[in-house]
């Protein structure tokens, strides 16, 4: 997703490439191999089941940034069968294959992993469930039905958005737990990451991913917030879940077994904490999505700093988390630089924060900048052109875009020309 930002052809090969590995059933592989003589590695011979959904993410975002519709239109293999069909059927098999893998709750299985690769004792027997997952496929599968309705493809779009309506009745009734949503269920029918558990009792992800779903309804998007505010913010970040586990949780897995507040047991981790601020700048909470993000790069006081062990040149994997359990060590770098957090980060900057984002007509401005911001400025690289942009607080509050001196009718610059600079002035 982040090469989409720097070299959009080089996103464009892995998604071809990824996809004449898929089944024709729609199922997306553990992994992809990059050569003939390639082997998978341990982490991708456990089943997961949440390849499919991210398909329609890394999608999104190279459409956004390239304009490159006509790959939609291009021809691909299947790994298990001698048919051709275009980029367009193999994803919305993908989504199809999605809503088919659901249990009698009309929960996604989790099978031995899903994004937390360690929960992998939920589901080995074939009945757990993932609710961050259910939450998952309702957003791709959205976000698939408005590629559709642009390819004039109704009836495929209209199914997709009743089908996303009907999972998040389902996430609704089984995974609410009065304040927040549950994380999944086991195979043994056991809610966890509910407010009976004493550790584990609040994850992000069934948060973050009911939020961009659309799940809650406005009370219980408040009290989800309220309960994030106070379970599992801190002043490093925001945890993936809280408590951390202190003991082995067989019926969870060996997330358990990872020393509190480290990885993925109750750490800062980083990107979860950035799906947690997309999904605050979809709710209209750009100072709180700030904030997360901010807490990501160490700094600015020398405390600070120390605290964490790092400089603020890059963004790491997870600062230390249990917070309130272990305070003394939170904070701390992981000092691990190979994350997808830098994508989602430069993503939700660009077109988020500075409200620069890619859409069919062109470039689409609409910033959300911290509200205690009055100026700004920043340089964009955008299909091939340059746009110098300036941001300044009106007193009015009223939005103008001025484009090379000359007011912009709407919000939307159109007519880009590779190897343009471009002039803006946005008064917000």
């Amino acid at each position: 997703m982040g090469m989409a930002y720097i070299n959009p052809s080089a996103t464009r090969a892995c998604i071809l490439h990824a996809l004449s590995q898929q089944e024709k059933s729609g199922a997306m592989p553990d992994g992809i191999l990059l050569t003939d003589e390639a082997e998978l590695k341990y982490i991708n011979q456990i089943p997961h089941t949440d390849h499919p959904v991210w398909l329609t993410i890394v999608l999104e975002s190279y459409l956004n940034e390239s304009g490159d519709w006509a790959i939609l239109d291009e021809l691909v293999k299947w790994s298990d069968s001698d048919e051709i069909t275009s980029v367009y059927d193999h994803m919305t098999r993908a989504m199809l294959f999605l809503i088919q893998e659901r249990d009698h709750r009309g929960l996604n299985y989790i099978a031995q992993g899903d994004w937390c690769d360690p929960m992998n004792m939920v589901g080995y027997k074939g009945k757990g469930v993932s609710g961050w997952l259910t939450e998952a496929v309702s957003f791709a599968i959205q976000k698939w039905a408005v590629v559709c309705t642009k390819q004039n493809d109704n009836t495929q779009a209209d199914s997709l958005n009743t089908k996303a309506k009907e999972i998040n009745a389902c996430i609704n009734k089984e995974l609410w737990d009065g304040n927040w949503y549950g994380r999944g269920i086991t195979d043994d029918g056991v809610v966890f990451g509910i407010s009976d558990d004493k550790e584990g009792k609040i994850f992000l992800n069934a948060q973050s991913w009911a939020f961009m779903c659309g799940a809650p309804d406005k009370k219980q998007t408040q009290q989800m917030l309220k309960a994030i505010d106070e379970q599992l913010n801190t002043p490093y970040g925001i945890m993936m879940f809280s408590p951390a586990y202190t003991a082995m949780r067989d019926d969870v897995g060996r997330v358990t077994q990872k020393w509190p507040g480290s990885a993925e047991n109750g750490s800062v981790y980083n990107h979860a904490a950035a799906f947690y601020a997309s999904s605050l700048y979809q709710l209209g909470e750009g100072d709180k999505a700030f904030e997360v993000l901010r807490k990501m790069i160490s700094g600015p006081d020398d405390a600070d700093i120390k605290q964490r062990g790092q400089l603020p040149v890059y963004i790491p994997n997870y600062y230390r988390g249990a917070y309130y359990q272990f305070p003394r060590t939170a904070g701390r770098s992981s000092q691990l630089f190979n994350t997808g957090t830098a994508a989602w980060f430069y993503r939700l900057t660009c077109e988020e924060m500075m409200g620069l984002k890619g859409c069919p007509e062109g470039l689409l401005v609409s910033p959300n900048l911290p509200s205690d911001w009055n100026e700004a400025s920043c340089n964009r690289e955008f299909r091939g052109a340059t746009f110098n942009v300036n941001y300044i607080r009106a007193t009015d509050g009223k939005t103008s875009i001025n484009l090379d001196g000359q007011k912009l009718i709407g919000n939307v610059i159109t007519d880009i020309k590779a190897g343009s600079t471009y002039h803006v002035t946005v008064t917000f």
